[in-house]
Formats: structure tokens, C-alpha cells, sequence
């Protein structure tokens, strides 16, 4: 895995190289093998590698040089291409020579020769890149279907600058003012969609491409969306169909030239990644797949025993990383610096000590993160499927005596359930219920006057995609903005932080698009949560393991803040550093003092509000 970056200026003076230098040490972390700065006349490229393919011929940046037929390319990449042998033996008897022996950064820019822009339609991978074409005067920038890899733009007075990490764009300049819609996104949803909190600094959405043409003309297209629902799939047929293609997915994801190992919690998105890794291991005569999991003291629930009967049922080496957090403030602290962005999914905590400690072992590591958003994972989507069906009597049961504690009890989920009800016959509306993190009241009272001009009865769910079916509206709402937003930017930002590629066979473009025909009652038959790829599970790990409920990655934070993290959170969030934001104190001292008394569980919010804060802190406004 990788970080990049560059600058393209307005004029044609060439891109100051101290500021070039700066850009390079905000992302020197997530590429500590290699870091490279070519300069291009007005566009300058940046990149830093961490070596997996090819390690000898893969340094970036990659050019290719002039032919009869075409001019200079001069490319950064960030990721993986699964396909690349495919598509180096298509382009090969299309009359390109390669150099490499392997590298899939060389089929980039060969691929980019024979195809141009809609190079990304032939890519199977996690990426983004960068190609500069000298002839033309011209920059193409591209980023994964889901949104796996992360790609900031911002245009400046002088120039256009990209980078993996908003840190990097900000070099050299003051720091922007504070973006208030995105403020208001964060406060209802616990992330940001494609703006960040800083006004000019936007994200190239997932499947898109950007073009940066000789004159200054950008324009973004779309190349991938997922596919229709096709009514025609048998359950018996969709089984078949997920395991071959969710075969071939992990198999392409094991090469590396680098030690490789599996995460294996012991739920089911995991557990049936490292069967089939194993599998295809044995298959290749191959050493049995190096699986971890981690063990916390003080966690509600103990995931490694379970983790340890799949590892053992499968035949792959399991080992258990016990974690003893030490300094958890000094965490959140040092992945802010780094990454520049606040997520209020405290599972980026656990997420980080787990790619901390494995990376001791290996430099690569499968996931099964997907699995939920995919096949119907989460409760809320039952939620739906029940306002659906029952929504014109569950809305006339008051709601307001239940207490929304932790948003994982059951008196939450019903309260939010009964909530949602209560919106009349609007899909978004009701969506907006199950996902919020503060409701708008709340706000109102932490910002008065930031959504004045919203009626708290018409909540904003934007993009809400317009279909009946609300089950399936809900989970093609989580693919474009929860899954890249939030569980795949945590998965990026905790595993770059400590150099660690991490693969996501779930996200394959062909289990996507698979996973995206299915009608609800193939993916989720009887409305159980991941009913179809349990029933895959099944064939693949003990069978009571394929039968469990779904449980998060906690951490016992909700205690920690009323006990160790209690000074920590309370200097953070009550001593002034959120006033500059507007935030007002009143409202936030409650829920603290709540929280405390063991009243209320504030725990989600309290731990966005301390978000928030580190981010200021490097942010001031």
C-alpha cells in the first residue's frame, strides 16, 4: 500500500519543491519502503510505497516513455490490481512491452494507453492513481468502485493538489475555514460525506474519474454502479454463485510478495474469507494460512475462543493477540495527526491495535469488512423490512417514555424503531431514525441556529435511492456512503497509521455486483441477517459458529469513561476547545454528567464530540 500526492498548477511555473518535500512527510507513513518526487513541468507527482508486488521493479513514480504513437506517461498509484496477469497478457498481444517482471503499477500505464479513461472499467482492485500525460497537458485521476483508497482534491488560488490524506493538501496554506454543512453531517451522522469539515477540500467520490484537461477543464464521470435486482436468482443458485465467486476473489487477493495473514474474528464475514483462503492455499501446496485475532481486557464479549475453533476447524495457524491498551488518548491523538479527519465509530480503536499487533507478523492481511453492507448484515435493515410491513400500526405506539441509551439496546432500537414509525410513509425519513448519532434537536441545542432552516420533522438523508423497496434502498444507501465513509476510511486510516495493507475480498467487483441482483428474500430469507451467506458459511466452518448473531468490535469505552478516560474526555470536550466551533457547553456537560451517573449511555456521542476536539486542536478556527 502506498500514499500519493501532487500539485498541478495554474500557470506554468513548476510546483515549489519544499513544498513538495512537505507533502511527501504527511504521507510518508503509509509508504516507508520507498518515497519518490518527479517533477513534470507544471505537475509535480509525490508517492510514497510500501513494497508488496514486485519489489524490485515496482518504485514509483512509473513512466513510460515516447513511442511513434504516444507520448510520455508519468503515473502514482495507491493499491492493488487482482486482475493485473489477466490484463498483462490482453495488453501484451495488443503489441505492449512491458519491462516488469510482474508489477501491476506498469499494467496501469500501459492499460491507460490502450484504453485511456475508461481504464478503471478493466480493474479489479483497491486503488487510486494519478497519471500525468506530458503530450497532452493533462490529468487523469481515478479511484476504486467502493471507495477502498482515499482521494482528496482541493483547488487553490495557483494550483489543483491531490492526496491520499487532507493533511497533505493543506501544506504550505492556512488552514480553511470550517465547512458548516459538513459540521452538520458529522453531527447527525458521526462522518462526512464527500466534503470535509474544511471549506474547498472535497473527496473524488468511489467509481469516479476525474480529468484535468490542458485548459483547466475538470470533469468527473461515473464508471461503475451497482447492478439491478434480478428476480430470476434461485437461493439454491445464489449460493452456488457467491462461493464461486467469492473463490476467485480471495484467491486473486493472496499473492504478495510479502508475509500474509488473515483477520479472523470468528463471525461469519471472516471465518468464511479464511476458509477459502485455506483452502486455495492447500490447493497450491502452499503454508497454511497465519490467522489473528485479538483478545481486551474488560470487553463485553471475548471473540477468540470462537476465532481459535474456526482457525482450527479450517487448518490454518491462529494466533491470539492479546492488546493491553496503555495511553488511549495518545491513540486517537496520533491517528488524527496523521490522518487529518474525525470518525465517531470508536471501533477505529480496536481496529488500530489489532493492525498494530499483526503487523509484527505480516505486511498484508485479508478482511471480510463488506459482508454486512453486501448481504444484510445489520438489524436496521430488518428495521425497515418491519416498517414496511407494519409501519401503519407501529406508528400510532408512543415512543417517547422508551430510553435511548447505548445504541446497540434493544430499548434504543425500539425506541429508534418506533420513532422512525412515527414519520408517516417516507423511506428516508424513516432511514434517517436507524443511523442518526445526535438528533436534530440536539443540535439545535449544541448549535443554535445551524439547521434553523430545517423543519426537525424532514430530516436529510441525501442520494436516498429511488426504489419501493425500502430494504433494498437501505442497503444501496450503505454502499455508497457508510461503507467507503465510514468502515473502509477507519480500515484505511488504522492500517496505514502502522504501514499494514489490508484486503477486502468481500468488496470483489464480481461479488458486488452478484450481492447487488439479489432481491431481499435471497439475501436475507425470513429476514435473517446474512441468511444467504450463512448458508455458504455453513459449508465452510462448524456449523453453530455459522448459525451465531452478528457482534460488533467493542471496546468497553462507555466504562473507560467513566473511569480512566474520565479527566481525558472531560478536558477535551468542557475546557473551551469545541467554543470555537459553536458548540455550546450546556448541553454537552449534561450528557457527560448523564453518562457518569450511569443514567444514560452517551458513549457514541460523547466519543464524536472528543473527535471533534482533536480535530480542532489541529485545525484551529
Amino acid at each position: 500500500m502506498c500514499g500519493i500526492a501532487g500539485i498541478l498548477r495554474h500557470d506554468e511555473r513548476p510546483p515549489d519543491r519544499g513544498l513538495l518535500e512537505q507533502m511527501l512527510q504527511r504521507i510518508r507513513h503509509r509508504g516507508p519502503d520507498g518515497q519518490g518526487i518527479t517533477d513534470h513541468g507544471r505537475c509535480s507527482l509525490v508517492h510514497a510505497r510500501l513494497s508488496v508486488i514486485d519489489l524490485l521493479s515496482g518504485q514509483q513514480p512509473m513512466h513510460v516513455t515516447r513511442t511513434d504513437n504516444h507520448g510520455p506517461l508519468h503515473l502514482i498509484f495507491n493499491g492493488e490490481i487482482y486482475n493485473h496477469h489477466n490484463l498483462r497478457r490482453k495488453l501484451t498481444r495488443r503489441g505492449h512491452a512491458f519491462a516488469s517482471d510482474h508489477s501491476d503499477t506498469e499494467v496501469l500505464l500501459y492499460g491507460y494507453r490502450q484504453w485511456g479513461q475508461d481504464l478503471p472499467k478493466h480493474l479489479h482492485g483497491m486503488f487510486v492513481f494519478a497519471i500525468w500525460d506530458e503530450d497532452e497537458q493533462s490529468l487523469f485521476l481515478a479511484r476504486d468502485r467502493t471507495g477502498k483508497k482515499p482521494l482528496y482534491i482541493q483547488r487553490t488560488e495557483n494550483d489543483f493538489r491531490f492526496a491520499s490524506l487532507i493533511p497533505a493538501l493543506l501544506c504550505g496554506q492556512n488552514t480553511p475555514r470550517i465547512n458548516r454543512t459538513a459540521l452538520l453531517t458529522f453531527l447527525r451522522y458521526g462522518y462526512t460525506f464527500g466534503d470535509g469539515l474544511l471549506q474547498g477540500i472535497e473527496e473524488v467520490p468511489p467509481a469516479h474519474t476525474l480529468h484535468i484537461s490542458r485548459h483547466g477543464e475538470r470533469r468527473t464521470e461515473r464508471y461503475w454502479r451497482p447492478p439491478p435486482i434480478s428476480k430470476s436468482i434461485t437461493r439454491l443458485g445464489a449460493v452456488d454463485a457467491l462461493r464461486e465467486v467469492l473463490t476467485e476473489s480471495v484467491d486473486e487477493r493472496l499473492e504478495s510478495d510479502v508475509p500474509l495473514g488473515c483477520f479472523l474474528s470468528g463471525g461469519i464475514d471472516s471465518s468464511v474469507v479464511a476458509a477459502l483462503a485455506q483452502q486455495q492455499l492447500k490447493q497450491r501446496d502452499a503454508p497454511s494460512l497465519r490467522t489473528f485475532s485479538i483478545r481486551i481486557p474488560g470487553a463485553a464479549y471475548d471473540e477468540s475462543a470462537k476465532a481459535r475453533a474456526v482457525a482450527q476447524h479450517i487448518g490454518a495457524v491462529h494466533t491470539v493477540l492479546d492488546v493491553q491498551p496503555q495511553d488511549i488518548a495518545e491513540n486517537l491523538r496520533h491517528i488524527m495527526r496523521l490522518t487529518g479527519d474525525p470518525t465517531a465509530d470508536s471501533s477505529i480503536l480496536p481496529t488500530y491495535w489489532l493492525c498494530h499487533a499483526a503487523r509484527q507478523h505480516v505486511t498484508v492481511a485479508l478482511s471480510g469488512d463488506g459482508g454486512d453492507e453486501l448481504f444484510g448484515g445489520y438489524d436496521r435493515y430488518r428495521a425497515m423490512r418491519l416498517l414496511r410491513r407494519h409501519g401503519w400500526w407501529l406508528k400510532a405506539i408512543p415512543y417517547g417514555w422508551i430510553p435511548g441509551s447505548s445504541p446497540r439496546a434493544l430499548t434504543t432500537k425500539a425506541r429508534r424503531l418506533l420513532e422512525a414509525a412515527s414519520k408517516g410513509r417516507k423511506p428516508a425519513a424513516h432511514y434517517h431514525d436507524m443511523i442518526h448519532l445526535f438528533r436534530d434537536q440536539q443540535i439545535r441545542s449544541l448549535i443554535p441556529g445551524l439547521i434553523e432552516t430545517e423543519p426537525i420533522d424532514a430530516p436529510q438523508v441525501p442520494d436516498w435511492p429511488g426504489t419501493h423497496d425500502r430494504v433494498h434502498a437501505a442497503m444501496r444507501w450503505d454502499l455508497e456512503h457508510y461503507l467507503p465513509h465510514v468502515l473502509l476510511r477507519k480500515v484505511d486510516r488504522a492500517s496505514m497509521a502502522v504501514a499494514l495493507e489490508v484486503r477486502c475480498p468481500i468488496l470483489d467487483t464480481q461479488v458486488c455486483d452478484l450481492a447487488g441482483h439479489l432481491p431481499d428474500p435471497v439475501l436475507m430469507p425470513h429476514g435473517r441477517p446474512k441468511g444467504l451467506l450463512r448458508q455458504l458459511a455453513a459449508q465452510l466452518i462448524p456449523r453453530h459458529i455459522s448459525r451465531l448473531p452478528k457482534r460488533g468490535f467493542a471496546i468497553p469505552l462507555g466504562d473507560w469513561f467513566r473511569t480512566r478516560l474520565t479527566e481525558q474526555l472531560h478536558d477535551a470536550i468542557l475546557t473551551g476547545n469545541l467554543d470555537t466551533l459553536g458548540l455550546q457547553r450546556r448541553p454537552i456537560a449534561k450528557w457527560f454528567d448523564q453518562h457518569q451517573s450511569g443514567r444514560f449511555d452517551h458513549t457514541h456521542r460523547l466519543f464524536a464530540l472528543w473527535q471533534l476536539a482533536l480535530w480542532n486542536q489541529g485545525n484551529p478556527q
